[in-house]
C-alpha cells in the first residue's frame, strides 16, 4: 500500500512540474490537491502518522543514547586497561634499568677494536 501511495504521489507531482496541459488543467490539480488535505479523514490520518513517527523518533533516540552511554563505558574500560598495561610496562623497564651493568670494554674505537696495552 505504501508504494501503491508513494507513486501516485510522485506520478502526481511529475505531472504537475512536467505537464504540457496548461494552466487550466494546473488550477485543477492544486484545487484537487487542497480538497484532498482539507478532508477530515486525511488529516486524522496524518494526525496520527504523524504521531507514530514521533513516538519511533523518540524510541529510536533513546536507544541511540544507551548505545552511545554503553559503547563510553566500554571504551573507558578499555582506556583503564591500557593505562595499566602501560604502567606496568613501564615499572618492568624502570627494574631493568635499576639492576647492575656489566663492566665497559677495554677496546678502544681508534685501534680497530683491539685491546689497548699500556706501556
Amino acid at each position: 500500500m505504501r508504494f501503491k501511495s508513494g507513486f501516485l504521489v510522485g506520478f502526481g507531482a511529475g505531472y504537475v512540474l512536467g505537464a504540457k496541459a496548461g494552466q487550466e488543467r494546473y488550477q485543477q490539480i492544486v484545487e484537487a490537491t487542497k480538497s484532498l488535505r482539507e478532508n477530515p479523514g486525511v488529516q486524522r490520518l496524518t494526525g496520527e502518522v504523524n504521531k507514530t513517527v514521533t513516538v519511533g523518533k523518540d524510541r529510536v533516540s533513546e536507544a541511540a543514547s544507551r548505545k552511545v552511554e554503553q559503547a563510553g563505558d566500554a571504551a573507558a574500560a578499555q582506556a583503564s586497561k591500557a593505562r595499566e598495561a602501560v604502567a606496568s610496562v613501564g615499572k618492568k623497564t624502570e627494574e631493568k634499568t635499576e639492576a647492575p651493568t656489566a663492566p665497559a670494554s677495554t677496546t678502544s674505537a681508534s685501534s680497530g677494536g683491539r685491546p689497548t696495552s699500556k706501556p
